[in-house]
């Protein structure tokens, strides 16, 4: 029933706006394809602006935000950075069995590890914070928080990152969409009105792997929120990541399995540290 919402929700703008400019246009003596592409355009965005404002006041929570403050022992990603990073995260997921199923070979179709990657850090370089693990980037992290950890659609298009998960095709972005939707319902159940920081991925660079340089990014992470006071949720799809979390403090909340791709996702939590 989500994905069926998720999907209606995208494809009812795009048809209202495509209609609109095809019929509408030449009422106004406008001949021109790209008169109707821009009318178009407008009213599509205009339809996502309206919908994603009316839903996220129907289904906001009352969570009360802690400040997550700023990590200071890592290189924090600037705007002209966003392409280096991009390059690392790309790679960085290049053997992930999620991306696999859901782009199939890398090598093949780098272009999309490219524009997942770019869309994840261009969504959390505006609602949150992106980092890497020093100014030479061997690995890049991206938090987010609260509400922040929803991706609206208004949200993507405020902070361009839609135009990149747009460029993997309509089709794969609509399997994408449907296929990972139980994530975020999993994280509504668990973390309700609560205020949390969300790891919304982390990687690190192929030929840096074993050096160390998650760990640094992890211990930064949980060093930050341990003294906000705020827990750390994530996911995760492989065991060997479960294992390496659990080292960290981090604890399953819950096993599931991504029905349309058949592929497991564990969810996991890690509580603050309370001082004595």
């Amino acid at each position: 029933m989500k994905n069926k919402s998720l999907i209606l929700k995208v494809l009812f703008p795009v048809a209202i706006g495509l209609l609109v400019g095809r019929f509408v246009t030449p009422l106004f003596g406008l001949e021109s394809p790209w008169a109707s592409i821009a009318i178009s355009t407008v009213i599509t965005i205009t339809l996502f602006i309206i919908i994603e404002s009316i839903t996220s006041k129907l289904t906001s929570g009352r969570t009360s935000s802690t400040p997550m403050g700023e990590i200071k022992n890592l290189h924090k990603v600037n705007k002209d950075e966003i392409r280096q990073a991009t390059v690392v995260l790309a790679d960085a997921f290049k053997e992930d069995p999620l991306f696999k199923v859901l782009f199939g070979d890398a090598e093949k179709n780098s272009y999309k590890y490219t524009s997942v990657a770019k869309f994840m850090i261009r969504y959390c370089y505006r609602y949150g914070d992106v980092y890497a693990s020093s100014d030479k980037f061997e690995g890049i992290m991206a938090i987010t928080q609260d509400e922040y950890t929803y991706m609206s659609l208004w949200r993507m298009i405020r902070s361009g990152s839609i135009f990149s998960f747009f460029s993997i095709g309509f089709k794969s972005f609509m399997m994408v969409a449907g296929a990972l939707s139980p994530i975020d319902e999993t994280r509504k159940k668990h973390m309700k009105n609560k205020s949390f920081a969300y790891l919304q991925i982390i990687g690190v660079a192929s030929e840096n792997q074993g050096e160390g340089h998650g760990g640094k990014l992890l211990k930064e992470l949980i060093a930050m929120t341990d003294e906000a006071k705020l827990p750390i949720y994530l996911e995760t799809e492989t065991e060997s990541n479960v294992r390496l979390y659990e080292r960290f403090g981090f604890k399953i909340l819950d096993e599931m399995n991504l029905s349309v791709i058949n592929q497991p996702m564990w969810t996991m939590l890690r509580e603050n540290k309370i001082d004595e």
